[in-house]
């Protein structure tokens, strides 16, 4: 599926009232909150552990898929978030996604993806 497919058939789920910047921008944060807390419980309840900076899985199979799968979910509704916050700027996320590409090729041609600072 392409972005701006994604982007438009998950407009049809919008009600009015959210089509809006605080909406969208706001609820993208919250979801980012809701994956990172996931995130840290299972780590508190010892399902999951970091190596590397990779989520390693320490619960059972059943476990791991059941909590991979609401991560995934959680993922998801940022997508959503995302989609939004894209549609209320009047931007099509497949154009968000080559600009981002773009931007970071011009970083890696000029060796400074490891950098700091939005205009390097």
């Amino acid at each position: 599926m392409e972005l701006n497919e994604y982007q438009k058939k998950a407009m049809v789920t919008c009600m009015p009232s959210c089509q809006n910047y605080n909406y969208m921008f706001g609820n993208l944060v919250g979801e980012t909150g809701e994956f990172s807390s996931k995130v840290s419980k299972a780590q508190r309840k010892k399902e999951l552990h970091f190596i590397d900076g990779q989520i390693v899985f320490d619960c059972s199979g059943e476990r791991a898929a059941e909590l991979s799968h609401e991560l995934m979910l959680e993922a998801g509704d940022m997508l959503w978030q995302l989609a939004g916050l894209c549609y209320v700027m009047g931007w099509d996320m497949d154009y968000v996604a080559k600009e981002n590409l773009s931007k970071l090729a011009s970083r890696q041609q000029r060796g400074v993806i490891d950098g700091n600072g939005d205009n390097r």
